[in-house]
């Protein structure tokens, strides 16, 4: 069984041979889960060996367009930096749940008997993608504050929101979120074991001694991420929305039309992108958020508890949501930008730009 969607919402008390045991068919935990032993394991392999890989190897493809787009339009604006970093985030999330998929194919699985995939994908491919996530989160966050600023004060924010700063603010997200991850890999390190079912030797994990103490600061760390930027991102898209509704209706009552108006203009529609893949990003993560906190409501919501079949079973239905918005950015880019789809059918399709 799957540990790496504990990543998302685990407790102290996560126990990663029980997980391993119930994965190899060795119940005894969890007696009382609406979610059985069967359907779990089904649900697994669907979700992660067959769903989510589609969907994650699409995004993989998808944000490697975004990259060399952004890349290609230059960083004149300050947007085009935080989307760079963003693509690049979602593309680090994707590649590692492609990984995953990976581990949950019976062909490899069976293939490769010597490694304990499981046990493996459990630092390379859970633990990856989880710190690519939040990062994600956090650059969705600043996205949507710095637009609200642009709206809200757009005189201060040039002069406040350059282009160094906000590249030192990217990079500084990513900094901090991958120290929180850190003390996951000092507790837990690959190492060759005799299994438990065939007495063979596999390539797994191992936990030194006050491991699990010490990844779950990791945990605690990566739950809160993801809690506050999803706040953050509820609350600047709603003001975002009514600043938008604010203004247009100032403009519906002025007959003005100057320069400074057509560049208003132009920042409306940057607006409006961020507002979109902030709302997506709202709907994709709902479910992420709700799993985090009835696992802080619910003791027993956590793998080693009463409900961890329940725990696991819609963890992996928040992986593959977290998928979907890591991929789905790229459409609302060729809706939403007539710069981004010129310098796709250029670069791509080698069909000559016309300016806006």
């Amino acid at each position: 069984m799957d540990s790496s969607i504990l990543m998302s919402s685990q407790t102290v008390d996560y126990d990663f041979n029980k997980t391993v045991a119930l994965e190899n068919g060795i119940d005894g935990v969890g007696s009382a889960d609406p979610i059985s032993d069967d359907i779990l394991r089904i649900t697994m392999f669907v979700n992660y060996g067959i769903i989510g890989g589609i969907i994650s190897l699409t995004g993989v493809v998808l944000n490697s367009i975004n990259i060399a787009i952004f890349i290609s339009q230059g960083f004149h604006d300050t947007i085009n930096i935080t989307l760079l970093a963003l693509s690049v985030a979602d593309l680090g999330s994707l590649v590692t749940l492609v990984w995953m998929s990976l581990c949950y194919n019976p062909l490899v699985v069976g293939a490769l008997p010597e490694i304990n995939f499981i046990e493996v994908q459990h630092i390379t491919a859970g633990w990856p993608h989880v710190c690519f996530t939040r990062i994600s989160s956090w650059l969705m966050a600043f996205i949507t504050v710095e637009r609200y600023l642009c709206i809200a004060l757009p005189l201060k924010v040039k002069a406040l929101l350059t282009r160094g700063r906000t590249t030192c603010v990217v990079f500084g997200i990513f900094f901090v979120v991958i120290a929180t991850v850190i003390p996951v890999y000092v507790a837990i390190h690959i190492t060759s074991h005799t299994s438990g079912i065939n007495s063979a030797k596999q390539y797994g994990i191992e936990y030194i001694t006050g491991g699990p103490e010490l990844e779950n600061v990791s945990v605690f760390c990566n739950s809160l991420h993801q809690i506050f930027t999803f706040v953050i991102v509820i609350i600047c898209t709603s003001g975002l929305v009514s600043k938008v509704t604010e203004k247009s209706k100032w403009r519906n009552a002025t007959s003005s039309a100057s320069k400074l108006e057509s560049v208003s203009a132009r920042d409306r529609k940057v607006v409006k992108l961020v507002i979109i893949i902030a709302v997506l990003f709202i709907v994709t993560f709902t479910p992420v958020v709700i799993h985090l906190l009835v696992m802080f409501c619910e003791h027993e919501f956590t793998v080693g508890r009463k409900y961890q079949n329940l725990f696991l079973f819609c963890g992996t239905f928040s992986f593959n949501l977290e998928a979907i918005n890591a991929t789905c950015s790229f459409f609302v880019y060729i809706k939403m930008s007539s710069k981004f789809r010129q310098v796709l059918m250029a670069r791509f399709f080698h069909v000559k730009q016309t300016k806006d």
